[in-house]
């Protein structure tokens, strides 16, 4: 049986679209208008902790939301998926993976990748404010419930359910002008939440130079020791290596890191050891078996 291929509509067919009623609010996200309300208001919703980045020094905090308000923001997020996506964003959309964000550089002879800095604790109450009001033109009443619950310290809050989407759809204006810049330059764009990665024949210094400006007047910066460009040389995109004759490669830590699982394998473990290896096992082959079969379509 054919998989039903994922169903999206235009911002104006979105359910939040017009939504000018409190009490619509409450029926739309399988709540109640006091509910919504006291949610909106409440502090101390989150539980704050710190959790270590990639590189294995820095550390970022994280907000985990109460169940209740997590089951709203939700119910949030799945609304605002359905609004359809650009080809060129690959997170947060369901379906689309890391390995699919590099896949449309794997052909490219120049390679420039850019990481927003402090991405969400960089989306400010007012553009959420602005989405809801301006793009979705719902009611004052209705954009202020919204704020509140989706917002913590007037930002995104690293651990809601519905900041990835938001962080998208509350600064699409500054992503339409960045993706008009990169065509302009006859480019590809694509975008993995706060990754940037452009490629093509030749990727002008002066369109990069524009797009950190346009970062940078809505509110948003680069971090230069992330920046990386690549010319006729393999680039790592998202966890995978793109080498320009059109094949995707698994890095060499991956194999690295399978190897010492093996040797421990091999060796004399408890069961409960020996279980925990066996998944991590598994979990790293899944990953390089996602890169490796891509390269026979």
């Amino acid at each position: 049986m054919k998989s039903k291929s994922k169903k999206y509509h235009n911002e104006r067919d979105s359910a939040f679209f017009r939504l000018r009623s409190k009490n619509n609010l409450a029926r739309l996200l399988f709540s109640s208008e006091k509910k919504l309300s006291d949610i909106a208001r409440e502090d101390g919703l989150y539980k704050d902790f710190e959790k270590l980045k990639k590189n294995g020094k820095d550390t970022r905090t994280v907000s985990a939301p109460r169940a209740d308000l997590k089951a709203v923001q939700s119910r949030i997020s799945d609304l605002l998926m359905r609004i359809r996506p650009p080809d060129w964003l690959f997170s947060p959309v369901k379906g689309r993976s890391y390995v699919d964000n590099a896949r449309p550089h794997a052909n490219a002879a120049s390679v420039r990748l850019l990481d927003i800095e402090d991405f969400f604790p960089s989306c400010t109450g007012n553009k959420v404010v602005w989405f809801f009001k301006e793009r979705m033109e719902c009611s004052p009443d209705v954009v202020a419930i919204l704020k509140g619950i989706v917002t913590k310290d007037d930002a995104l809050p690293q651990g809601s359910p519905c900041s990835p989407i938001l962080a998208y759809l509350c600064y699409i204006d500054m992503w339409e002008e960045i993706e008009s810049l990169v065509n302009k330059a006859e480019c590809d764009l694509s975008v993995y939440a706060d990754d940037l990665t452009i490629s093509g024949e030749k990727v002008p210094e002066k369109m990069i130079w524009g797009i950190k400006q346009i970062l940078k007047r809505h509110g948003h910066s680069y971090h230069a020791g992330k920046e990386r460009k690549k010319w006729h040389k393999p680039a790592e995109v998202t966890g995978v290596i793109v080498r320009g004759d059109g094949l995707l490669f698994v890095p060499n830590r991956q194999h690295q890191a399978t190897a010492k699982i093996r040797k421990k394998l091999a060796s004399k473990c408890s069961i409960k050891e020996r279980a925990a290896l066996q998944a991590q096992l598994l979990g790293r082959e899944s990953q390089m078996k996602q890169i490796t079969t891509l390269n026979d379509f």
